[in-house]
């Protein structure tokens, strides 16, 4: 078959490379002249597999309030009366109900598993070099709520990954580049079989793999202007280039799934959270971060790379609804103090800010399955852990295009479950 994959990022880029791998003809479009220039381009830099808690749950919906009027918080809405953001909010209050997250949760988990094999087979398979490494993963609570929360969680050793739940000295402990006071901790959880990596250098080498490629045609530097419908079926794609004419159809474009989902007919309960990163390349004399660590309390995410030899560390985070993608200088800061609080690394210098639109489902667990639109596939909505599932997602989409089995639960992506 002939399959197009809307969208370059890494959702689009695994994606393709499955379906291409099981034989098909894959025809990749995106709007930017190269690949992974949106969300994919500066992200946190962690793979999550253990940790993969939603953003709608009990805990959340209680500190709404406090998150969303401080100036300083990790999260904001900046849409105003968007009827987009107000049916999404329905659904996200929803969510927060604890069966809810139980199961998004369980989903999650088996999705995560599914893509940390997977992208160790692409990463062999390839020989592709990306910074990859089994760092751990430190989740430190200033909150005792939070904390006491998160520690009943834990499973026992061995069958998550061997989590591990620890004092605000034995994190010290853990983590020596970390600056905290311990008496400002609650604890900790550390997980040691979490990785790290560069999902820009991860995407550089795929597709550079994909251009190899002989079933592969790239469409670049072409806006999507919209669907093209014949009898109900999707047959191809409008675009600033012409018509690109397909069997079948992958939506994988990120935060604009929902404009292309609308111009097709239905509704896509996605939507745009802006985040934040800063790259810093700490002093010669600083302490290296050994670990990836997670402040829980504000929301982020710092992980040590591997980039031509250097150990520059990734420092993510926010959440604001909006789909502005220009930089506010404050957001920025907020990273910048915390690198200075937390590792005592001065940012007074240049550092490399970016911002991008993270796809948002209301219970944060992607949208993976047929649309409404006949020919129309839906790989999209990953929100925060797009790097963690991306492959896993990949392997699931390729599967249920070609009627095979997956180990991953497909039900549980399905569209109809977060209508």
């Amino acid at each position: 078959m002939k399959i197009c994959v809307l969208g370059a990022g890494v959702i689009g880029l695994t994606t393709a490379w499955c379906l291409a791998e099981a034989g098909h003809d894959v025809i990749i479009v995106d709007r930017h002249a190269s690949t992974a220039k949106g969300a994919s381009a500066a992200n946190g830099g962690q793979l999550s597999y253990a940790f993969v808690a939603p953003l709608a749950s009990p805990a959340t919906l209680k500190k709404l309030p406090s998150l969303l009027l401080s100036p300083d918080a990790p999260m904001r809405i900046r849409a105003g009366l968007d009827p987009a953001l107000i049916s999404w909010g329905a659904r996200f209050l929803l969510a927060c109900r604890p069966a809810a997250v139980r199961e998004t949760v369980a989903a999650q988990l088996a999705l995560a598993a599914l893509s940390r094999s997977e992208l160790a087979r692409l990463t062999q398979n390839l020989m592709l070099s990306f910074g990859l490494r089994t760092a751990g993963k430190l989740v430190v609570f200033r909150s005792k709520r939070e904390f006491d929360a998160a520690r009943r969680a834990v499973m026992p050793t061995g069958e998550d990954g061997g989590q591990q739940v620890l004092t605000p000295t034995e994190c010290l402990g853990l983590e020596p580049a970390l600056r905290l006071d311990a008496g400002k901790l609650a604890g900790g959880i550390f997980t040691a079989s979490e990785q790290v990596g560069d999902c820009a250098a991860f995407c550089a080498g795929l597709t550079f793999r994909l251009r190899r490629q002989r079933n592969v045609e790239w469409v670049l530097g072409t806006e999507v202007v919209g669907p093209v419908r014949s009898s109900g079926r999707l047959v191809a794609v409008d675009t600033g280039q012409g018509p690109v004419q397909a069997d079948h159809f992958v939506l994988c474009m990120g935060a604009a799934s929902g404009a292309f989902a609308k111009a097709c007919g239905f509704y896509l309960p996605i939507y745009p959270l802006k985040g934040y990163s800063i790259t810093l390349s700490p002093a010669p004399e600083a302490r290296l971060l050994r670990h990836s660590v997670t402040d829980m309390e504000r929301k982020l995410v710092f992980a040590p790379l591997v980039r031509d030899g250097h150990t520059p560390v990734r420092v993510a985070g926010i959440a604001d609804l909006e789909s502005d993608t220009q930089i506010d200088p404050r957001r920025v800061e907020i990273l910048r103090r915390a690198s200075a609080e937390l590792l005592g690394i001065d940012t007074a210098g240049d550092v490399e800010p970016w911002c991008g639109l993270r796809p948002m489902t209301p219970d944060s667990r992607p949208i993976i399955g047929w649309s409404p639109l006949d020919g129309l596939f839906i790989n999209s909505g990953h929100g925060m852990l797009g790097w963690t599932l991306a492959c896993g997602s990949a392997r699931l989409t390729a599967d249920m295009i070609d009627r095979k089995r997956s180990v991953a639960p497909a039900g549980a992506f399905a569209l109809c479950r977060a209508a």
